[in-house]
């Protein structure tokens, strides 16, 4: 019986032991350790994040934008019953519409004119400087973006 009290008498001298080192820890030694249980946090809240924001880059759809196309207006009908082109906006005369500026061909592919807005000399569109009086015109067109008509077709599926 003896053997048995002094495996206990062991066992209670190793609790003995072991809880003031659970009660009372050695602080300096555990706040040396802290760094080893937060970086691994921190590493993982990274790659996750990093991981998400991969996901999210890869799947998401991109806006659509639809440029739209400049298109002509009619032109004003003089007094006389001929169509009216202002000085430095390209025209067509076989349309008898004006165009945006910095529209150097017509919807058919013809050749746009442009009358000097200085001199009333009437040239090219494609050309920026007149002939005439050496103005030379910086027309450029402002982009017209277009929104879609309706939803993509496929309802909640596809958004």
């Amino acid at each position: 019986m003896s053997e048995i009290a002094d495996r206990i008498a062991e066992f209670f001298a190793w609790i003995s032991t072991l809880v003031p080192a659970v009660v009372t820890p050695d602080w300096a030694a555990l706040i040396g350790l802290l760094p080893l249980f937060i970086a691994p946090l921190v590493l993982l809240w990274l790659l996750s994040t990093g991981g998400i924001w991969t996901l999210v880059g890869i799947t998401k759809r991109g806006a659509q934008v639809k440029i739209g196309a400049p298109l002509p207006t009619p032109a004003p009908i003089g007094v006389d019953g001929r169509p009216h082109f202002p000085a430095g906006r390209p025209y067509d005369t076989s349309e008898a519409a004006i165009y945006p500026n910095g529209s150097t061909r017509s919807l058919r592919g013809e050749l746009l004119l442009i009358a000097c807005p200085g001199c009333l000399a009437v040239r090219v569109a494609e050309r920026s400087t007149c002939d005439a009086c050496g103005l030379e015109l910086r027309a450029r067109t402002p982009i017209a973006v277009e929104r879609p008509a309706a939803p993509p077709p496929g309802g909640a599926a596809r958004a």
